[in-house]
């Protein structure tokens, strides 16, 4: 099953805020991230697939750690990668590079990495079983997979509440049912356990991750809403297609909530994260 509205979401709004913003984005998700990577400890000469990497910053990250071992960053935003390879040209790391692809259908290779990582890119896959197998059949035997996705949607009040604000304004579809793809679609420990066991994956370990965002640039409390609410699939294609008075209404909503937490220059507000880490037999 492609990916095809996944695609086209993170090619169009979605992957544009994440390109002109990213420097926040990749702030506020950066603990996030080193959490995986702590757990995960790549050691140097090992082979890793960075699992819809983006722009490539958590594909950078990897790779410093890894020389004479690659990485590969896979995504299927083709936006977000064309910022990644710009990058990559002006970077000197040279053991990485950057692959279009669906994860549920590309052919990865077979045991041809020693760890997969993501940070928060592997919870938007209409045929999760297909994409894990994928990842499964790309490590070698003994491989480790890690990520860190989001818990339940109450638990990540820095996502939710901007978005339930704006939703009075911008009259956003009901969102994704359970295990639909969404930030939240692996929220349930054992059902993600099982997930990963029926593709092939043993071992599976679920923790608490980070338990706290802090969102950068609150100096000026409406951009960053606006951010927050541009980066977001479930409001961007709404906040892009309204009148412009309406945007701005959503946005000043938003605002609103994001204010209450604010602390000089940053607003802080409770994240509820897991970090999954599996081995491949």
């Amino acid at each position: 099953m492609a990916n095809e509205v996944q695609r086209a979401l993170w090619n169009d709004v979605v992957g544009d805020a994440w390109v002109r913003h990213v420097e926040y984005f990749d702030a506020t998700l950066a603990s996030f991230g080193d959490a995986v990577i702590r757990r995960l400890d790549p050691a140097p000469g090992d082979r890793v697939l960075d699992i819809g990497c983006g722009v490539g910053t958590t594909t950078f990250d990897l790779a410093a750690l890894v020389p004479p071992g690659e990485v590969v960053g896979v995504d299927l935003s083709a936006r977000m990668l064309g910022e990644a390879r710009r990058r990559a040209a002006a970077s000197e790391l040279t053991n990485l590079r950057f692959v279009e692809a669906d994860v549920q259908t590309a052919d990865l290779g077979e045991d041809s990495f020693d760890l997969a990582f993501s940070r928060c890119g592997v919870m938007f896959y209409p045929d999760p079983v297909a994409a894990f197998s994928n990842i499964a059949r790309a490590l070698i035997p003994g491989g480790h997979l890690g990520f860190v996705c989001f818990a339940s949607p109450m638990a990540n009040p820095f996502i939710v509440a901007p978005v339930m604000a704006a939703a009075a304004v911008l009259e956003l579809p009901p969102p994704p049912g359970p295990g639909e793809p969404s930030p939240f679609s692996l929220a349930e420990p054992d059902q993600t356990t099982a997930l990963l066991e029926s593709a092939g994956l043993t071992d599976v370990e679920i923790e608490p991750g980070p338990d706290e965002a802090v969102l950068y640039g609150a100096t000026d409390i409406g951009p960053l809403a606006e951010r927050v609410l541009e980066q977001n699939p479930g409001t961007a294609g709404r906040l892009a297609a309204v009148d412009p008075s309406v945007r701005a209404a959503a946005i000043r909503a938003a605002a609103e909530v994001l204010a209450e937490h604010r602390e000089d220059d940053v607003v802080r507000m409770g994240a509820g994260t897991w970090i999954v880490t599996a081995r491949r037999n």
